[in-house]
């Protein structure tokens, strides 16, 4: 009996062993199960960064344009005729002075010839009338109707002379032939323009610029100014303002700028072509501290109503929101004023999502999202 009783409280010592290291390794499963989230969410996530940028002290934008000659006219007779002779072809270079077409002038001459006939006349009237006047023998108002017939018929004499010199249509500058606009031996009006001549001695590009840069200070702020053409992409030419619109285009908000420069020896540029204007200016004069620049999706609005960028440790660790004061959009990005040194690695994704608890790092290179 007394054997039997050990048996039993060997059995019941041993069902209480187990239970207890069953509930132990239960307890440590559980454990296991509910800290495998917590060190999951303390892992560092990887988030896409941009260095901060030391902003050039010198902005450049670039414009697209379109070339132009320095002068262009549309020439034509002041009088109206039979297009006798036009000798010019479209694209020749024409010196200045050079005859450019002629009306049949037999009409002209006529009518020259009868004015000349009509003044010769009107002269020798008054000749008589001005000795008789002088002897008394006319009133004076017949001399002054002698005078004024004479007058007049010089007038009319110098009309027709004109008219006949206006048959022949002479180059006005060096230049060259753009356009033709009639053939010979059509009858043409007069100030119907016969060709179109344009001089290329210096060239036009014409760019629209947006408004809020020409409010920034004008065209007077651009202190350096390049053109290129498409024919040779890499090649900058050195080129000036000439002038500028003061009226914007009610559609686009851009004024018109207008740069000239020499035409480059080693192109061909005619008016029609494309190309592009660049426009730089000095940000600050010399002394005013830097300034730095970051993606504009890097940017966050705070509900203060201030701005703030989101700084990643290089090596990893809590991110740091970091306020800043933000200057104007460029090309490469948002200006910072303050609240960076510009050594900062700052988020440019995912930024809205990011709490200082968490544990991050920089995306490795080559690498996106979650991979890195």
């Amino acid at each position: 009996m007394k054997k039997r009783n050990n048996v039993l409280l060997l059995l019941v010592v041993l069902a209480a062993i187990g239970a207890f290291t069953w509930k132990d390794s239960l307890s440590s499963m559980m454990a296991e199960k509910e800290t495998g989230p917590l060190e999951l969410f303390k892992a560092a996530r990887p988030v896409p960064t941009a260095s901060v940028q030391l902003m050039s002290a010198v902005e450049s934008r670039t414009f697209p344009g379109s070339v132009r000659a320095k002068r262009r006219v549309e020439i034509g007779f002041s009088v109206a005729g039979l297009l006798e002779e036009l000798n010019v072809l479209e694209g020749k270079n024409i010196n200045k002075g050079d005859v450019l077409a002629r009306l049949d002038p037999r009409d002209f001459q006529h009518a020259l010839d009868a004015s000349l006939a009509s003044f010769n006349d009107a002269q020798r009237a008054y000749e008589r009338a001005k000795d008789l006047h002088m002897r008394k023998v006319i009133s004076k108002a017949k001399y002054d109707a002698a005078q004024t017939a004479y007058e007049v018929a010089g007038a009319d004499l110098k009309l027709k002379r004109k008219a006949l010199a206006d048959t022949v249509l002479y180059a006005p500058f060096d230049g060259v032939v753009s356009k033709r606009y009639v053939e010979n031996y059509e009858h043409v009006k007069e100030r119907t323009p016969v060709v179109a001549f344009k001089d290329l001695t210096m060239i036009e590009v014409v760019a629209k610029v947006p408004e809020r840069l020409i409010a920034k200070g004008g065209v007077e702020q651009f202190d350096a100014i390049a053109v290129k053409f498409d024919a040779e992409q890499d090649v900058w030419f050195p080129a000036t303002i000439r002038e500028y619109s003061v009226q914007s285009d009610p559609v686009l908000r851009t004024y018109e700028v207008v740069v000239t420069l020499s035409p480059p020896a080693s192109l061909e540029i005619l008016p029609g072509m494309t190309a592009t204007v660049r426009l730089q200016s000095t940000l600050e004069p010399a002394g005013v501290a830097a300034r730095f620049s970051v993606p504009v999706e890097s940017l966050v609005g705070g509900n203060d109503g201030k701005s703030y960028v989101w700084v990643i440790p290089a090596s990893g660790g809590n991110p740091k929101k970091t306020e800043v004061t933000v200057g104007s959009l460029t090309n490469n990005g948002v200006v910072i004023l303050q609240g960076l040194s510009g050594k900062e690695q700052v988020a440019t994704a995912a930024v809205h999502t990011l709490l200082e608890e968490m544990q991050v790092r920089p995306v490795a290179d080559g690498k996106e999202g979650l991979d890195g």
